[in-house]
């Protein structure tokens, strides 16, 4: 017969001559396939078998003696937890014969009946099957993972019938306990023992003596008072298979005062009753504000229930259309919330039904869509925190400040409204530079949502406010802070997860990261449309990657694009990187007439929504082109607005106005400064373009060997970033002032072979070589999976392969 990965047990097994073998295992890991593999090599080889059944009473041939078998043989005893002593005392006996005793049993049962048994033996346990195993038995079966290695699991893993085996094998295993089982399959993980009194009518000393049971069968885990069950797939076909519970647990969770998420995971699905309801309306805002899967369908079953004029359907329709808003589902919520406000309905529900529809203009960053949706009644109490919003979007800033004035009177009595004012006080804070004022109001802002408020949109802007004050400080936290806004994010997605990805490229760019940023920059483009408005800034950070990479056409063609697409919404805040995309395009194109008046559009406030201040953010750049074009006066004014707007506590800041600086005043310890500045706190595009312009004022001095120096420095962190056009650009224009790099400097990174990989795809391609899955390596790496795949994809081009084994057989013939 044919067993997967289990070849080396088989061996051990039929290699075995004399003595007694245990094999242990929980149940379901195949012992008694392993043990009919092992009767069938023996019979093979031709030496007599004896197999003696346990049946249910525990008696076997053994009870009553011992046999008088010719030597040598092969005796097998499957199930021998359940057998009695008599026959465990035979075994013991037997086991100093001529005889080859192979036994299975289940490892957790009643241990201390086989300690002596234990001590004589072979001890074998089989552990869960291999990857490869388990892709044997179950192909490429989604659920396969949920079966834990299980072979029994992995078997009928695709059956039609799958809940009832499933649910059939692990009752009969539990026997009296399969109540118990069934609730923890019920309540959501880890539930806990007092819950699971609680549900199951037992008490706490009843619940740990079944846990005990079911551990031993290898059922469950327990550990600190919480319980798991151990394969996924079990605790899902016993929940399917036991609705017939949910009601009675439900009110059971709710007699102990759990969590509404407990007893709504409970309810949805099942037909709804008065009870129901009257429960729902107590806890409809808690739900909505965190919906879980199961909350959002319950309260559509409510609403649905209710008829048309109910008094509780009004209050319930409004939650629904939240819960469906902060779930993702935009067009469920502005059609429920639509529907609300087409009836006759009171002035506080009114204005929840507002809020909602103009959220979910808020979620698809269209200002038109948030403002119309506030109709006439904007300016009443917390609408008018919705409408500064809206204003933000389309760039009116007096109308912001005017509308947040409005608010200002109701923040005391809501503090939803508290937060969102602190959040945008925020974002005027960040416009204008002032980025400890900043974090000072997104501190007091996460303060309140922590204690009082349940807002997610209001927590997943003050993530992304904070990211983006992180990043102009130049703190490494900034990439963190973006990704925690990550999976809310994506939850509610629309421009919600645009605008996340937008502003974690370009933080991963100012970073050095710029193959992730690059990917990120991907996936949000690959969006239907315009990416929410956001394909505007993402097209230009893309041409500015590329024009640093040297792919010159790649670059022209973002920008092209980025011209086309419609600046509105959050990207008009981006604005200054789009122009400052264009100006270095046609600076790199040899028009300085261009670069210059696109550089003197910034500097006379003429992007997007900024002002004067919005200079700050690419000083670098625009200084860089206006010097190199010879209009000193427009880089001298250029550096005057960086200084006036300039924070204090922004490192980033600080060594942007060094660089610039010295780049008007041509002095070059001041560069060199600002490149040591930019270097050592994790700017190296910024550190490599310093160290470029002091090599160049050195050598135009006469200070060939410090220019070297210098040069080298910079050519170190360009090849760090995989800058072939900044190499190429900074080579040229150092060796028409004599300097080169020399045999010695740093080497341009070729396009194919392994010297092509950067640190990251090397790394990734290191952990192939160790059989890892996307998953693992994205969690050993700690980024997302589809960077990870990204990575492969890049590996498997330089490399010239076409799958991840000739990456692994690669690798070890490379080392």
């Amino acid at each position: 017969m044919r067993i997967f990965g289990r070849d080396e047990s088989l061996r051990l097994l039929t290699g075995t001559r004399n003595g007694l073998v245990m094999v242990r295992a929980d149940p379901g890991l195949g012992v008694s396939a392993l043990l009919a593999a092992t009767v069938a090599a023996a019979r093979a080889e031709g030496l007599p078998v004896r197999r003696i059944p346990v049946l249910p009473t525990g008696r076997t041939t053994l009870s009553t003696g011992l046999p008088d078998w010719p030597e040598p043989a092969v005796v097998v005893v499957d199930d021998l937890h359940r057998a009695d002593d008599a026959t465990l005392l035979a075994l013991h006996e037997l086991a100093d014969r001529e005889l080859r005793i192979i036994t299975g049993r289940h490892r957790g049962h009643t241990p201390a009946r086989f300690a002596a048994l234990d001590r004589i033996a072979l001890v074998h346990d089989l552990e869960p099957l291999s990857r490869d195993a388990v892709r044997a038995i179950a192909g490429d079966s989604p659920l396969a993972e949920g079966a834990g290695g299980n072979p029994f699991l992995l078997s009928i893993v695709d059956s039609p019938d799958r809940a009832a085996l499933i649910s059939s094998w692990a009752s009969e295993l539990a026997g009296p306990d399969v109540t118990l089982l069934r609730c923890a399959a019920l309540l959501t993980e880890p539930s806990t023992v007092d819950e699971l009194g609680a549900v199951s009518a037992r008490t706490a000393a009843e619940v740990l003596a079944g846990l005990d049971r079911l551990a031993a069968l290898g059922l469950v885990r327990e550990h600190g008072g919480q319980v798991w069950l151990r394969y996924p797939l079990v605790r899902a076909d016993l929940a399917t298979t036991s609705v017939g519970m949910r009601g009675q647990v439900a009110r059971a969770l709710v007699r102990r005062g759990s969590a509404p998420e407990a007893v709504a995971a409970q309810l949805a699905g099942l037909p709804v009753t008065a009870w129901t309801v009257s429960w729902l309306l107590r806890h409809a805002d808690r739900l909505a504000a965190q919906p879980a899967p199961a909350a959002v369908e319950l309260l559509t079953q409510a609403v649905a229930w209710l008829p048309p004029g109910a008094a509780k359907l009004h209050p319930l329709r409004a939650a629904l259309a939240e819960a469906e808003l902060w779930s993702g589902q935009l067009d469920q919520a502005h059609r429920v919330a639509a529907a609300g406000l087409a009836t006759r309905v009171a002035l506080p529900l009114r204005q929840r039904l507002r809020t909602t529809l103009a959220r979910v203009g808020l979620a698809r960053l269209d200002p038109e869509a948030v403002l119309a949706a506030l109709g006439p009644e904007r300016r009443d109490g917390p609408l008018a925190a919705i409408e500064a919003f809206g204003c933000l979007l389309a760039g009116d800033l007096a109308g912001a400040v005017t509308a947040a004035g409005h608010a200002e009177a109701t923040a005391a009595d809501h503090p939803v409204v508290a937060v969102a004012l602190l959040n945008l006080n925020a974002i005027g804070k960040l416009l204008t530079r002032d980025l400890a004022g900043a974090l000072d109001l997104l501190d007091q802002a996460e303060a309140h949502l922590d204690i009082e408020v349940l807002d997610p949109a209001q927590w997943l802007l003050g993530r992304l406010l904070r990211g983006t004050v992180e990043d102009l400080r130049q703190d490494p936290d900034s990439l963190k802070t973006l990704e925690t806004a990550r999976p809310l994010a994506t939850t509610l997605g629309a421009g919600y997860l645009a605008w996340q990805r937008t502003a974690w490229a370009l933080a991963a760019f100012n970073r050095g990261h710029w193959d992730e940023a690059l990917t990120e920059v991907e996936q949000a483009l690959a969006t239907p449309g315009d990416a929410y408005g956001m394909a505007r800034p993402l097209h230009g950070l893309a041409a500015i990657l590329g024009m640093h990479r040297g792919n010159l056409p790649a670059a022209r063609e973002h920008v092209r694009l980025a011209e086309q697409a419609e600046c509105r919404g959050v990207a008009a805040f981006y604005e200054h990187n789009v122009l400052t995309a264009r100006a270095m395009l046609a600076d790199l194109d040899g028009d300085s007439a261009q670069a210059l008046e696109l550089v003197r559009t910034l500097a006379d406030g003429g992007a997007g929504v900024h002002h004067g201040h919005s200079v700050t953010g690419v000083g670098a750049r625009v200084v860089r082109i206006a010097v190199n074009a010879g209009d000193r006066g427009l880089a001298t004014r250029l550096v005057a607005t960086m200084h006036r707007w300039t924070s204090d506590d922004s490192v980033g800041q600080r060594g942007a106005l060094l660089y610039c600086q010295g780049l008007v005043d041509g002095d070059v310890d001041l560069l060199l400064a600002a490149a040591k500045e930019f270097a050592e706190h994790g700017s190296p595009i910024a550190a490599a373009r310093a160290g470029e312009d002091a090599a160049r004022v050195l050598a135009a001095s006469g200070e060939p060997e410090a220019a070297r120096a210098a040069y080298q420095e910079a050519i170190t962190h360009y090849t760090g970033l995989a800058a072939t056009g900044d190499i190429d650009r900074a080579t040229a224009a150092l060796r028409a002032h004599g300097v080169r790099r020399g045999a010695t400097g740093p080497r341009r990174r070729p396009k194919h072979g392994w010297d092509a990989l950067t640190e990251a795809e090397y790394r990734v391609a290191e952990l192939l070589a160790e059989g890892r899955s996307n998953r693992e390596v994205a969690d050993r790496l700690v980024v997302s999976v589809r960077t990870v795949h990204s990575h492969v994809s890049r590996v498997l081009a330089k490399l010239g392969y076409a799958t991840r084994v000739e990456v692994a057989l690669g690798f070890q013939r490379r080392h």
